[in-house]
């Protein structure tokens, strides 16, 4: 079977080696079996350990059942992964997570978080969209008394990311709640978060039936016996527990359940063993309706840290083929920086936000929690999640336990609504913090979020983005001029400002008088010679220099005329200009590229007799 596919194992001749296995609860003959789940999302380097982790819990499932459905990236597309999980009884989960609270926004947003981190359209790598909890509690619908299993998640536990202090225990009970509602509202009845341990033992421990699931949680070998427990203040009438690493710190296992779930209970529900193949998902398209993209533009320019808008053009064939809404996502691919993390703060601008919940209030587990015993040890192989009995036979090496992986925000399709404009649409950006040579990279979305088909995609032209500094100038002076030697020459050169900030500021004028409160201050364009042949002994004396508008402001412009006398002794030279900024100093000197001009200075002109 190819990786990277949805697969769905429902054919007699799997149902004839269940049988041969030896069965669980579920015979082969059942008339109906619990559809399991097992999505991987993107996650950069650690996406092959993950679908190996994936692998496993599906092998150990197709002794249980023949109704295992396999939703890898690279084509893990929400479209795939809603379709696979209708009627789910258990779901698995590996990917990136993203939670509430974060460091991401200032509150809940429910349309990207506590949800899964998907391939935005089939075939993208490690690029990444987050489908939240509002699309899956209004478009999936699991079979009754279902669990969803996530493994290797941020967030989804209550931690944090590696290397982000993980905050206060209110903070990791809240991330819990908030990652399970959706799946509640979906019809989960728990939702397990086990960030360091495989997802192989709860699929088999659930499905063999045996015990509840509460028990099951404990029982796991990941368990530290640091149970704390609260009601759920999003899922009505549920429990959720989490279990800490110390009684107080480490957020890495957690679960959000209905009282009195047994596994049981899951396989009573199951849906019915789908006999034939369901039929591919199907992508929404605009490719071949006549809809074109182009002239792809930015309304301003690129200075790090600043926003402005992408634009694109829109033609069609027939007017009526263009989508009424469209949203937008963009991605900066660095091409040449110092910063390989440089696109982390580009991107889509977010929308507006809705208000914090409140915390939940923990309370101790009563003492009937397993005792400490069942600690796991450092070499326990739940943590390593080696190959199981259930599983495949393998000679490779267990997988590592510090498989979480970390979000890297340059990585994240987030469209936003676009504008529609005269000739196309526009959508706010974020231009990347560090300076740089980037490919942004723009995709085209339905209103709801879901990316068109990557054929649709191939339409949408990419930019190459140069992204000057915060304190940037550029200069439009000519390359060469001609002087005579020792006579006056007349450089003028327009300069602009594309820094984040203004150079110099206006005077305050006094309230009484003439006299200001605080005068002007304003940069110079000065302009020094630079002999390119001799050790410049025939160099004049002075550079010259020229005052900008007080408090230049970034994306303006002025001219600047300098008066220079051409040195005495013929030759080639270069003019060297600069900007020097109040409190701040000479651009070439913070490393902005100064503008050089070249000047052949000829021999005074001989005199003629009257």
């Amino acid at each position: 079977m190819k990786r990277g596919s949805v697969i769905l194992v429902v054919s007699l001749v799997t149902l004839a080696m269940v049988g041969a296995l030896g069965a669980g609860p579920v015979a082969a003959a059942s008339k109906a079996a619990p559809k399991v789940v097992l999505i991987v999302g993107p996650a950069g380097g650690v996406t092959d350990s993950y679908r190996r982790l994936a692998d496993q819990a599906a092998a150990a499932a197709a002794r249980y059942t023949p109704n295992v459905v396999r939703v890898y990236s690279p084509d893990a597309t929400w479209t795939a992964v809603r379709q696979a999980l209708q009627g789910a009884s258990i779901v698995v989960y590996l990917g990136h997570g993203n939670g509430w609270p974060s460091r991401y926004r200032d509150a809940p947003y429910p349309a990207t978080q506590n949800g899964f981190g998907l391939n935005p359209t089939a075939g993208n790598g490690n690029a990444h969209q987050y489908f939240g909890e509002d699309a899956i509690g209004r478009e999936v619908k699991l079979a009754k008394n279902a669990v969803v299993i996530f493994s290797h998640l941020c967030y989804a536990s209550g931690n944090s990311e590696p290397g982000l202090p993980e905050g206060p225990l209110e903070v990791g009970q809240q991330r819990v709640d908030n990652y399970a509602a959706g799946f509640v509202r979906a019809g989960a009845a728990a939702v397990i978060a086990d960030a360091y341990l495989g997802p192989e033992y709860y699929v088999r421990s659930i499905l063999a039936g045996k015990g509840s699931i509460d028990r099951i949680w404990r029982k796991a070998p990941s368990y530290n016996g640091n149970l704390l427990r609260f009601a759920s203040l999003r899922s009505k009438g549920y429990i959720a527990q989490m279990d800490t690493d110390t009684p107080t710190s480490g957020f890495h296992r957690s679960i959000v359940l209905r009282a009195g779930l047994s596994a049981a209970s899951l396989l009573g529900s199951a849906t019915r063993v789908i006999e034939r193949g369901e039929l591919p998902p199907l992508d929404p398209t605009i490719a071949g309706l006549g809809v074109g993209f182009d002239r792809a533009d930015l309304a301003a320019p690129p200075t790090a840290g600043t926003t402005t808008a992408l634009t694109f053009r829109i033609t069609a064939t027939d007017p009526a083929s263009i989508p009424t809404a469209l949203m937008v996502g963009v991605r900066w691919d660095p091409i040449e920086t110092d910063d390989p993390a440089a696109g982390a703060a580009g991107g889509s601008v977010p929308p507006p936000v809705t208000p914090k919940p409140k915390p939940a209030v923990v309370s101790p587990v009563p003492s009937s929690a397993p005792p400490s015993g069942n600690a796991p040890s450092a070499t326990s192989p739940g943590l390593t999640a080696p190959v199981s009995p259930a599983a495949p036979a393998s000679s490779e090496e267990p997988i590592p336990v510090d498989l979480v992986s970390a979000e890297v925000p340059g990585e994240v399709v987030a469209p936003v609504a676009a504008k529609r404009t005269a000739s196309g649409l526009s959508v706010p950006v974020r231009i990347p913090t560090a300076p740089g040579l980037y490919r942004l990279v723009a995709t085209v979305h339905q209103s709801d979020g879901v990316a068109y088909d990557a054929a649709s995609q191939a339409l949408v032209p990419a930019l190459i983005v140069h992204v000057t500094g915060r304190l940037t100038a550029t200069y439009d002076a000519p390359a060469a001029v001609n002087a005579i030697a020792g006579k006056p020459v007349t450089l003028r050169v327009n300069v602009t400002n594309l820094g984040a900030t203004a150079w110099g500021s206006p005077a305050v004028a006094a309230r009484l008088g003439g006299a200001e409160l605080q005068p002007a201050r304003r940069a110079t364009v000065v302009a020094r010679w630079f002999d390119l042949a001799s050790a410049g002994a025939g160099l004049p004396a002075q550079d010259s220099s020229s005052l900008l508008p007080p408090g230049l402001a970034p994306r303006h412009s002025s001219k600047a005329v300098l008066g220079l006398t051409a040195p005495a002794i013929p030759g080639e030279y270069l003019v060297f200009v600069d900007v020097i900024i109040p409190g701040t100093g000479s651009l070439a000197v913070a490393g902005v590229p100064p503008a050089l001009v070249r000047v052949s200075v000829s021999g005074a002109p001989s005199q003629t007799a009257p």
